[in-house]
C-alpha cells in the first residue's frame, strides 16, 4: 500500500470518529430493530425507511435523503433485508452523480456475478425510476449519466489488481461489500484507500453482513470501536418474509440462532480454547515482574498474506512470560511481525526492557531462527509434543476443573487474546487418533507460542 493510501485511510477513519453527531460517530442507529428488542415499528418508521428518508428535507431521489456517512454498517439477524436496501442506496446514488464510480463486491468476483448482479439487474433497477445497461464482457453497469457500477472481487492478487486499476477521475466515489465478514481487514484498508473520487457530495462504503465471531474486525473496529454507522435489522423487519421463512428461522440452534437468529456476535461452534474468558484471563496482574525470571515461547513465520484472520497470514511471534509460583504463567507481552528477518525479530524483543530469557521455546521446525537465538546467548529449546497434547495442557492452564485459572494475559496483548477466541477445529479434517479434530492452521500463532512455553509445566 503507497504512503499516500495509507494517510488517505487515517484521514477516513479520523473523520469516522471525530464526527460530532451520533450517527457519524459510530453509534448504533435504529429506531426500529436492534438485537435486545425483538419488536419492530412496521410502516414508515421501519429501518428501510429510516435509512433511506434520514434527511427529509432533501428530495427522495437524491442521495444525501439518506444516511450519507461514510462508513455505513448494515448488520443483525438473516433476512432483514441488507442486501436490498445496500443495492438500492447504491443504485440510487449512480443514478444521481453523472461520472460516478462504483464498486460492489463478493470476496470472490465470480460470487458477486452470481448473487448482486442478478439482484440488482431484475429487483432494484426495474423498481427504480432510473435505469443502467448490464455490460457483462467489462463486468460493469453502464449509466445514462455515464456513470459507471463495477462488480469485482479480492479473492487473490489477480481480483485485487482488478480493483486497483477501477477509478474514473482518479478515484472511486461508492463501494458497496456484501457478505463482508469474509474481507480481511487488510481488504477493507485497500478499498478505502480507493474511496477518492469526486463525482458526489460524499463519499461512502456500506458493508452488510451477518454476525460473526466478537473477534471479528468489523465488530472489534466497525461496531465497539466506533469507526462506522451501524443499523442492526432482523427478519422481522422485512414485510418481504413469508410465514414460512420466520418459521424456519425459529429452527435454528447453538450459534446459527444466535448468529441468525438474534443477531450476535458470538464465537463459532468449536473453539477451541472455549474455557479462555478475558474478564478472568486478561488482568493487569499479568505485568513484568523484574524478580522473577524470563522465558520465551517463539513461532516462525514471514508472510503477511491477507493480515490477521486469513489463512496465508504467517507472522514470527515471540511471548516473553514468567512462570508463576503456582505452576501457572504469566505473557506480560507480544511480538508479531511479518516480512522480517528472524534476527531483526530478536533483536527487537532483546531491546525491549526486560531480563533478557533463560530459555526460548522455540517451533521445532524453526532451525534456522533457533540458531539466531543461540547466537545472542539464549538456550533454545524445540517443541517435540503432539499438538493435541499441548492443546490438553494449555486448556488445563486456562482453567481446569477446579474453576482454577494458571493462565493470565496482560491486556497489552492483544493479537494473542484475539487469536485464542478464535482459534478453532478444522470442520473438514478426519478425527485424529486422540479422538479430536484437528486444529485449523488459522489464528494459531499465539496459541503455538503458548504450547510450546508451557509443555514443561504440564502435570500427571
Amino acid at each position: 500500500m503507497k504512503p499516500h493510501e495509507q494517510d488517505e485511510i487515517n484521514r477516513i477513519l479520523s473523520a469516522s470518529i471525530d464526527a460530532e453527531d451520533a450517527r457519524a460517530g459510530g453509534v448504533a442507529y435504529s429506531t426500529t430493530y436492534n438485537p435486545d428488542d425483538a419488536s419492530p415499528i412496521p410502516g414508515e418508521h421501519s429501518w428501510q425507511h429510516d435509512v433511506y428518508w434520514h434527511n427529509p428535507e432533501f428530495e427522495p431521489n437524491d442521495p444525501r435523503s439518506g444516511i450519507t456517512d461514510q462508513l455505513l454498517l448494515l448488520t443483525g439477524a438473516a433476512g432483514g433485508g441488507k442486501s436490498r436496501v445496500g443495492l438500492e442506496l447504491l443504485h440510487r446514488y449512480m443514478s444521481y452523480y453523472p461520472g460516478a464510480t462504483g464498486i460492489m463486491l463478493r470476496k470472490k468476483a465470480v460470487d458477486a456475478g452470481i448473487s448482486l448482479v442478478p439482484f440488482l439487474k431484475h429487483t432494484v433497477i426495474p423498481e427504480s425510476n432510473s435505469k443502467a445497461v448490464v455490460k457483462l464482457s467489462g463486468r460493469y453497469f453502464d449509466y445514462p449519466n455515464d456513470s459507471i457500477l463495477y462488480w469485482r472481487g479480492m479473492k487473490d492478487d489477480d481480483q485485487r489488481e482488478a480493483v486497483r486499476s477501477i477509478g474514473q477521475r482518479g478515484g472511486v466515489d461508492i463501494i458497496l461489500i456484501e457478505e463482508a465478514n469474509a474481507f480481511s481487514w487488510l481488504d477493507f484498508q485497500e478499498l478505502l484507500a480507493r474511496l477518492r473520487g469526486t463525482a458526489g457530495d460524499f463519499r461512502q462504503v456500506i458493508l452488510m453482513t451477518n454476525p460473526d465471531a466478537p473477534t471479528h474486525w468489523i465488530n472489534e473496529k466497525l461496531i465497539l470501536g466506533g469507526l462506522a454507522t451501524v443499523v442492526y435489522s432482523g427478519a422481522q423487519d422485512n414485510a418481504k418474509n413469508s410465514p414460512e421463512y420466520i418459521k424456519t428461522l425459529s429452527l435454528l440452534t447453538g450459534v446459527m440462532k444466535d448468529r441468525l437468529v438474534d443477531g450476535l456476535w458470538v464465537m463459532a461452534e468449536g473453539v477451541i480454547y472455549d474455557n479462555f474468558a478475558p474478564e478472568y484471563n486478561v488482568t493487569d496482574d499479568a505485568e513484568y515482574d523484574p524478580a522473577r525470571e524470563v522465558i520465551w515461547g517463539v513461532d516462525d513465520g514471514y508472510a503477511a498474506g491477507g493480515g490477521p484472520g486469513s489463512a496465508n497470514y504467517r507472522p514470527r511471534v515471540i511471548l516473553p512470560g514468567q512462570v508463576t509460583a503456582q505452576g501457572g504463567i504469566d505473557i506480560f507481552n507480544e511480538y508479531y511481525a511479518t516480512q522480517e528477518l528472524s534476527e531483526r525479530s530478536v533483536d527487537n524483543v532483546l531491546d525491549w526492557s526486560y531480563k533478557e530469557p533463560d530459555v526460548a521455546y522455540v517451533d521445532s521446525a524453526a532451525a534456522e531462527l533457533k540458531g539466531r537465538i543461540w547466537d545472542r546467548g539464549i538456550l533454545s529449546v524445540g517443541a517435540t509434543h503432539k499438538v493435541q497434547e499441548g492443546i490438553k495442557n494449555v486448556r488445563r492452564l486456562i482453567c481446569d476443573g477446579q474453576d482454577v485459572r494458571l493462565l493470565r494475559i496482560h491486556p497489552r496483548c492483544v493479537n494473542l487474546i484475539r487469536e485464542l477466541q478464535s482459534y478453532r477445529y478444522d470442520d473438514n479434517s478426519k478425527v485424529a487418533t486422540v479422538g479430536e479434530q484437528k486444529a485449523k492452521k488459522i489464528d494459531d500463532h499465539g496459541p503455538d507460542c503458548l504450547r510450546y512455553m508451557t509443555w514443561h509445566l504440564r502435570t500427571g
